[in-house]
């Protein structure tokens, strides 16, 4: 009887006894006991032992290889090939291999690298490796089925390096990959669906950079990582569904920077990042849809800097830390209904930001937002929009003003309150659409009016410049009308004041030059818009309401300056 030290698995603790009596086909039987975190044993397993001489033996005379249920302690092709005399690179055949339930201990490794694996399916369905590193460096899976679902790895190092494998289905469902490093770097997936849902990825580094996967779904589906850093550098994935909905990627950097995501769509829904820097830098999402709905992106840098997408959705998530939104190609933006708690940046510095529609119906900003109204041309962002009503665009040219105020980019504040009461007022009027023609008749007229007097006039007082060229037009069009008038003998004449007297001269004496008769009209009509009123002026008739008129327009406009004014000066 032989007895192993006592061991630690991820989240088991486990003894190792060897008794010398036969188990279903093998000679020694295993027994092993698992053990809580207070070393108090909760259950034994039996298996059968087999010896490294036997499975030698079964690789050389090219016998399948059935480990199921079987004990195997430091199994290693790197011992096969070194008694063999072979080059340390060359692949050996494993026929039909199937090691379900099977436990691989090990005093260092063990050791399937460089393995060519042959047959239809390949099974390591619920086998256990203890504690020790565990490689499957450059092993090739042809085209078989495999199958890693529900496999525990030790606490040692696990390495899928340069794997090749074919176009059969790939799970690690349910896999546990222990508390060392992981390594799928280099590793080919071929155009097989890639199974990874439900697995526990260790708080060692996660690496699978320059891994590719073809044509195939990938799921990363409610799998769990720890506190390692999780490196998806430079992947290819294909044209399939990608899947990493209801992650916990917990703390640590997260990196799917230079990633090719291909034609597929992608979803990150509903996953879980806690403190550490996630970057999505110079990724390509092709043609596919990116949806992050409801993403908790925790606390650390968020980066899409120079990515290029076309249709990414943040709806629902909170925002929590810097995050950089400056894509380098994108069609659509959805940030419906998300918090924004820190800095969201989309304004463009060194390199060009390509962003064609973004959405913000329901966003609350609580932090800010970097953006430039022409730089980012804000208002085709929001006017491109199909999906959303004339009262939603309203909306969010209304968030944008309160942005821009809070960043001091008055400007900028300005540009968005305009289309901002634009869409309102166009809104309002588009809810009178169904109604009777008497309330178009009202409608109608109320619209323009209010569109002439608000917008073209001062742009809602947001433009000084414009009112006080509107004031000159007023002042030069009232002019005319009453040289107009005061040259026309058959209506009644404007008239001066004679000095000490009543006698009125009416200004279309013919002694009189129409230059000097202008300049008279000039003159009235500046005393009469200021309200100043000398009363060495007058109009008669019909000139009379347009007199009125026109020292009403002059009070209105000369507020309406005064305002607008004002409001630039004093910010």
């Amino acid at each position: 009887m032989l007895e192993s030290p006592l061991h630690e698995h991820h989240l088991l603790r486990y003894s190792v006894e060897i008794i010398n009596e036969p188990y279903m086909s093998f000679e020694a039987t295993a027994l092993i006991s698992f053990f809580d975190e207070n070393n108090k044993k909760v259950s034994v397993h039996k298996y059968g032992v087999i010896s490294e001489n036997v499975i030698f033996n079964k690789i050389e005379n090219n016998e399948a290889l059935n480990l199921n249920n079987a004990y195997i302690k430091n199994f290693s092709l790197t011992n096969y090939r070194t008694n063999k005399g072979f080059d340390d690179h060359v692949l050996i055949p494993l026929k039909n291999f199937s090691a379900k339930k099977a436990f691989f201990d090990c005093d260092i490794s063990n050791d399937f690298s460089y393995g060519e694996f042959q047959g239809t399916k390949i099974v390591f369905e619920s086998a256990i490796f203890g504690n020790g590193n565990t490689t499957f460096l450059n092993a090739n899976f042809n085209h078989c089925e495999v199958n890693f679902k529900k496999v525990k790895f030790g606490s040692g190092g696990t390495s899928f390096k340069s794997v090749k494998f074919g176009d059969g289905s790939i799970t690690f469902n349910n896999a546990s990959f222990g508390t060392g490093n992981l390594s799928f770097v280099d590793t080919d997936f071929s155009n097989g669906n890639v199974d990874f849902k439900n697995t526990f990825f260790g708080d060692g580094t996660v690496d699978f950079k320059f891994a590719r996967f073809a044509n195939g779904d990938v799921s990363f589906e409610r799998a769990s990582f720890g506190n390692g850093k999780k490196d998806f550098k430079n992947v290819e994935f294909g044209g399939g569904k990608i899947d990493f909905r209801r992650i916990s990627f917990n703390d640590g950097d997260v990196s799917f920077e230079g990633v090719e995501f291909g034609n597929g769509k992608v979803s990150f829904r509903s996953s879980e990042f806690k403190h550490g820097r996630k970057t999505f830098q110079l990724a390509d999402f092709a043609d596919g849809e990116a949806q992050f709905d409801q993403v908790d992106f925790g606390s650390g840098e968020l980066s899409f800097n120079n990515a290029k997408v076309s249709t990414i959705s943040f709806v629902g998530c909170h925002l929590n830390c810097y995050t950089d939104l400056r894509f380098g190609q994108c069609k659509l933006i959805d940030l419906g209904y998300t918090i924004v708690r820190d800095i969201l940046d989309v304004k463009p510095e060194s390199e060009k930001v390509v962003i064609q529609e973004m959405n913000l119906v329901g966003m609350r900003i609580l932090g800010r937002i970097f953006i430039d109204w022409r730089a980012n041309n804000v208002e085709d962002l929001i006017y491109i929009q199909k999906g959303t009503s004339l009262f939603q665009k309203a909306e969010q040219f209304r968030i944008l003003k309160e942005n821009f105020r809070n960043n001091g980019q008055y400007d900028d504040e300005d540009a968005s309150y305009v289309e901002f009461k634009r869409c309102e007022a166009k809104a309002k009027l588009s809810k009178y659409g169904d109604n009777k023609l008497k309330t178009l008749l009202l409608s109608y007229p109320t619209f323009y009016f209010q569109k002439y007097i608000f917008d073209y006039i001062g742009r809602y007082a947001t433009n000084p410049i414009r009112v006080l060229v509107n004031m000159v037009i007023t002042f030069f069009s009232f002019s005319v009308i009453y040289l107009i008038f005061s040259v026309s003998d058959s209506l009644n004449k404007l008239g001066h004041v004679v000095a000490g007297g009543t006698e009125t001269v009416p200004l279309s004496n013919e002694s009189m030059s129409t230059l000097h008769a202008f300049g008279d009209c000039l003159y009235y009509s500046g005393i009469t818009f200021f309200t100043i009123g000398y009363g060495d002026y007058f109009a008669y008739g019909v000139l009379k309401p347009v007199a009125v008129f026109e020292g009403f327009s002059g009070v209105f406009l000369m507020s309406y300056f005064t305002v607008a004014f004002v409001r630039k000066i004093l910010r």
